[in-house]
């Protein structure tokens, strides 16, 4: 086995020199263009001889073989394989983690311990220590193996709460400052250190080719020198330098290297995608950050999402190990991303030997981590992962603990930065990161030397970037999108607003803020700052390079101002250079300032000159990706053949060198033209911002990459082929009463398509004979609807593909209602089927004619109609037939009529019934899953029959709402038919009216809710019909109007005590009426 860890090496001087010729030798195979090739087959790859041989920094000393080597051979197969899982720690306890000896945990974006979003960096390590303390120790002379935990701190600690937060790289990229960005790496390892961490997700090397990407700003440039000299330095500063006393010790972390390899190449810029290039391209443009990252010492590796010409990276043997191990000489451990062993061929998220026999040897495995061990347990166990597989796999992960003092015997509260809560976002943290956004910024223009401004002057600042700490953060900030958030979340952050009212306070100026841009007092210049929404992986992946296409209010407010005669500063807030040609045409100068992170003085430290003018800081940074002349180019890159950018890369104006930049031309192909655009959800892809979803009643998860399913398989999604290559979704459900899938991404405001516009979608019916469909718009409770399409689907099942096109007034009851749409689009399953579904779009005008749409239903709850749900087909017709010969005899005294719930007085709650009043003739009519129609229905088809009740009592209403969310107004006049039903067939009976029961553990609860509003409705039904309205709701619940489990075990079904609460409440009522 190869030696590993750190007695005194020799001086990397040798071993520099080394890279560089590796970095030369390289060049000399390269294609000479910077564009990808047509993908190559493995055959004809280029031979490994062609990838630099590399020497480890990184020796491990022989105690640590040997202590390593003496725990793997005392361990169990059940140990080892622990050691193999990185689990979520929302999902897992200290205790569990003991139990099944695992190896690694992690919080993931916006995950934070015990859900306290306020948790100091104290809090966090209490939390750390916990894990420690049940893992480092053990019973009955067991090995004992601390656990690891790892985060995503990829621009600062972002989800701590006060903690530094950074320019994302895109912007570090742009400062260019190796010396700066080995003390952010610093700066970041206290801080990460302080709650108790011992492992940063970071840095990211990739080297992002397509603008599209949603992850661009994660990059630091578009090439690979840039990439490879920032990334080494900041594993420096996180990690300290091999072969020295700090190297690994208490103040610094574990850094991972990611994501191996060629996330940034993907075709398309689509997240997770496939990076179709020649081996020499991919060693040429990607690999060369992992040279360099690996030579300053990390250990750690993450394995990317992506693909390479087709083959995903979590099972590319030939990458991870061969290339990885035998040329790169990697000797840490490889860790995969989230759930990305979950899209390899013949994988789940809960099954994959086939990624630990590729070289994957840390499986992050965030939510199903007990059926991943199981799973892998019994691969080993069946001799599908080899026994010297994983031996390597658990030794490799051991040593890497081993070199961070995790086997010292000292907790995370123990260690010298634990739990300090004065370390995180000190001043002198604030002061380099506070650098980092002065060297980020990059001139674009400056014309009129406009600035830097005066500081005595009188400045407007306007935007909506202005005072908005989250869009000036980005993703990876608080929340793993970075949206969701408010200002109080970013504790000790300054907002660019601040940042000029502190600069021109000190000066002497004046500061009028105003979103709008309105003032009462005209100023001698506008700030303007605005730009780009939070996003993140897959959210952020857009289909243009236009900066905010068919929306210009922002380009409207730059050219008022300018009108106006007031010159105009432009801030630009962006993860990626955009197409902003008309904004820049706007503004007298103009400033890219990427995601500056948490110290927003930065800008106006630069921007803001002394009382005379004068500057205090120059502009340094320079572009490190290449700007668009148009929107249509996302691949833009140095180096390209027909390289036309609008600035060059390396583009960056100074106070020093400036020069005017002339009228830019705006009449360019690929802009968007103006008004309502149509919206693409999903067209080959999900397409910026949305996302799709998988779900079941119990959980959603999101679909990326290829294949997805849920744990239990209820629910499974993955590409397959319409008009080209993978540009559909195969959804295949089974076994649940509730699935599907959705299409979400923040707010949508389709006000403007109601009432011409549609709802478009293609979609094939494979099977559905035993399945639901169910199109539903969800806003929230107030503007869902839902078109029941089973019927449809049955029709049109085996026919291949067809068009969807269902008006917009179908959708939404209002364009009010359009205004705030949270779920754009769903397709809701129940039972077993399977469809495909493509190309899903809202359009301004139907693109078909209306009599080939969807046809509006009426209010559903007020025709009647069988209960055609594919789980009531067996039994619900039968049971209406036996109700029929039962009314034909027409003894009943008292007729029961309603849904599942007064079905069960024939199932838990019949001992219940017999014990109050089973000495009553009664009619049952109630019927599980029943809605108003269907009660409607049975009642005109002779569940009546020849009696003639003293009493009824009607309950129905709580599955208009729980299955398609019926506003409370038609569960009304559904309630109303059926009365009028009553009125005809038994107008002697007296008639009770029950409020529909509760529902949901909570009363703020949006069904339970959407029933209490139904039951206003309903007691004033009552009154005008003058017939009696009873509500026992209260009874039901505590005195703070919670549902227990105890009365409703599913928080909707009574069991036998809620039967007895019920019949309690009823026995007065029939007492009185029924003789």
């Amino acid at each position: 086995m190869r030696k590993i860890l750190f007695m005194n090496t020799p001086s990397t001087k040798g071993k520099l020199s080394l890279i560089a010729a590796a970095f030369a030798s390289v060049a000399l195979v390269a294609c000479t263009s910077a564009t990808a090739p047509n993908p190559t087959s493995k055959a004809d790859s280029v031979e490994t001889t062609s990838w630099p041989t590399l020497q480890s920094p990184i020796s491990y000393a022989d105690e640590d073989n040997a202590f390593v080597a003496d725990l793997v051979a005392r361990m169990s197969t059940e140990q080892k394989v622990g050691q193999l899982m990185q689990a979520e720690i929302q999902t897992i306890t200290p205790a569990e983690a003991r139990q099944y000896h695992i190896g690694s945990i992690l919080n993931g974006g916006g995950s934070v311990p015990n859900r306290q979003a306020a948790a100091t960096a104290r809090d966090w390590a209490v939390f750390a220590q916990s894990f420690y303390d049940a893992t480092a120790t053990s019973e009955n002379g067991e090995v004992a193996i601390p656990v690891l935990w790892g985060t995503d701190a990829v621009h600062g600690h972002g989800n701590l709460i006060g903690a530094t937060i950074f320019p994302h790289n895109i912007g570090l990229g742009a400062a260019n400052n190796v010396e700066l960005m080995t003390h952010i790496g610093e700066v970041t390892a206290r801080e990460v250190r302080a709650s108790g961490i011992e492992w940063i997700f970071a840095p990211t090397v990739a080297v992002a080719r397509n603008d599209r990407w949603g992850r661009t700003y994660e990059s630091y440039s578009e090439h690979p020198d840039r990439v490879a000299s920032l990334g080494a330095a900041l594993v420096t500063g996180m990690q300290g330098k091999p072969g020295t006393p700090s190297f690994l010790d208490e103040s610094h972390t574990l850094a991972s290297v990611k994501h191996y390899l060629g996330d940034g190449g993907t075709t398309g810029g689509d997240d997770q995608g496939d990076t179709a290039v020649s081996e020499a391209d991919l060693i040429r443009l990607h690999a060369p950050g992992y040279f360099s990252t690996l030579d300053a010492g990390a250990l750690t590796v993450m394995a990317s999402f992506s693909s390479w010409n087709g083959d995903k990276m979590h099972g590319n043997r030939y990458l991870l190990n061969d290339i990885l191990r035998d040329k790169l000489d990697f000797n840490g451990f490889v860790v995969g991303d989230w759930n990305g062993h979950g899209q390899l061929p013949g994988c789940t998220n809960d099954s994959c030997y086939q990624t630990v026999n590729a070289g994957l040897d840390l499986v992050m495995v965030p939510y199903d981590w007990k059926t991943m061990y199981a799973n892998t347990l019994a691969q080993v166990q069946a001799g599908d992962i080899p026994e010297h597989r994983l031996n390597e796999a658990v030794t490799r992960i051991l040593l890497v603990k081993k070199q961070l003092g995790l086997f010292n015997g000292k907790g995370p509260l123990e260690r010298e930065l634990g739990g300090n809560n004065a370390v995180v976002g000190s001043e002198a943290h604030r002061d380099v990161a506070r650098q980092a956004v002065r060297e980020s910024l990059v001139l674009l223009k400056n014309n009129n030397r406009t600035l830097p401004i005066a500081g005595n002057a009188n400045v407007l600042v306007a935007g909506d970037g202005a005072n908005d700490l989250a869009k000036q953060s980005g993703g990876w900030t608080v929340t793993w999108q970075g949206t969701g958030t408010q200002q109080a979340d970013y504790v000790g952050a300054t907002s660019i607003l601040q940042g000029f009212e502190q600069a021109m306070s000190a000066a002497g100026g004046n500061v009028t803020y105003s979103a709008q841009g309105e003032y009462a007092t005209k100023p001698d210049v506008a700030v303007v700052v605005f730009g780009e929404d939070p996003y993140a992986e897959g959210q952020g992946d857009i289909n243009t390079l236009e900066f905010s296409p068919g929306k210009h209010e922002t380009l409207t407010l730059l050219k008022q101002l300018q009108a106006d005669g007031i010159p105009v500063v432009s801030v630009f807030l962006s993860g990626r250079p955009l197409w902003v040609t008309p904004y820049i045409n706007a503004s007298d100068a103009f400033v890219a300032a990427w995601l500056p992170g948490s110290e927003g003085q930065g800008i106006a430290d630069v921007l803001v000159g002394d009382s005379e003018g004068k500057p205090v800081y120059d502009f340094s940074g320079t572009l490190a990706f290449s700007w668009p002349k148009t929107p249509l180019q996302d691949t833009l890159n140095v180096g390209d053949e027909n390289y036309d950018p609008l600035f060059a890369y390396g583009y960056g104006l100074t106070y020093a060198k400036g020069k005017a930049v002339a009228p830019l031309n705006e009449d360019v192909p690929g802009v968007a033209g103006e008004g309502v655009q149509d919206i693409a959800l999903y067209a080959g892809r999900p397409l910026q911002p949305f996302n799709v979803f998988l779900n079941n009643s119990q959980r959603d998860q999101i679909f990326s990459g290829a294949f997805a399913q849920l744990p239990d398989g209820t629910v499974t999604v993955e590409t397959t082929d319409k008009d080209i290559q993978e540009d559909a979704l195969l959804v295949t459900f089974k076994q649940d009463w509730m699935s599907g899938l959705f299409i979400a991404g923040g707010q949508l405001d389709l006000s403007p398509f109601y009432p011409n516009g549609a709802l478009e979608f293609d979609i094939r019916i494979d099977d559905m004979e035993k399945g639901r469909l169910d199109v539903i718009l969800d806003c929230n409770i107030n503007c869902r609807n839902m078109i029941a399409m089973r019927d449809w689907a049955v029709e049109k099942q085996g026919k291949g593909w067809q068009q969807v096109s269902i008006p917009m007034h179908c959708m939404l009851e209002n364009a009010e209602h359009g205004k705030q749409v949270q779920r754009a689009f769903t397709l809701r399953t129940g039972g077993d089927g399977q469809f495909a579904l493509a190309n899903v779009h809202f359009r301004r005008e139907a693109s078909v004619p209306a009599e080939l749409q969807i046809q509006c239903p009426t209010n559903i709850a007020t025709q009647p109609d069988t209960l055609n749900e594919y789980w009531a087909v067996d039994w619900w017709m039968p049971r209406h037939n036996e109700k029929v010969a039962q009314a034909q005899q027409g003894t009943a005294k008292l007729v029961m009529i309603g849904d599942s719930i007064t079905h069960g007085w024939e199932g838990d709650g019949k001992a219940v019934w017999e014990r109050y009043f089973g000495d009553i003739d009664t009619l049952n009519l109630g019927f599980g899953g029943d809605r108003t129609e269907n009660v409607l229905w049975r009642l005109r088809h002779g569940e009546l029959g020849n009696v003639k009740p003293d009493l009824v009592m009607l309950m129905i209403g709580t599955n208009n709402t729980g299955h398609r969310f019926d506003d409370p107004t038609r569960i009304r006049d559904g309630v109303a038919a059926i009365l009028d039903e009553l009125a005809l067939q038994v107008p002697d009976a007296q008639v009770v009216i029950q409020a529909i029961f509760p529902r949901s553990a909570q009363p703020d609860d949006e069904l339970r809710v959407n029933n209490n509003q139904a039951n206003v409705l309903l007691k004033a039904l009552a009154k005008e019909r003058q017939v009696k309205f009873v509500d026992f709701g209260q009874a039901f619940l505590t005195k703070d109007g919670v549902l227990t489990k105890e009365v409703m075990p599913d928080l909707l079904h009574p069991k036998e005590y809620g039967y007895d609460i019920w019949a309690k409440q009823i026995e007065p009522i029939i007492k009185q009426y029924v003789d």
